[in-house]
């Protein structure tokens, strides 16, 4: 989430009237995201199977 901080006031807004992001860069970012949580969670389990083949 971006947060841009407003010069006319101390208040955070979620959006900006200086800032534009496209629809396509945004998706773009998304997937990505996706992508990597994707390849953390198979991390994730091929440590599991690597610490049950250890113990052995």
């Amino acid at each position: 989430m971006i947060f841009i901080k407003n010069k006319k006031s101390n208040n955070l807004n979620f959006y900006s009237d200086e800032m534009y992001i496209t629809k396509e860069s945004l998706t773009e970012h998304h997937l990505k995201l996706i992508y990597q949580k994707q390849l953390i969670a198979n991390l994730d389990t091929k440590h599991r199977e690597w610490s049950k083949i250890i113990e052995k």
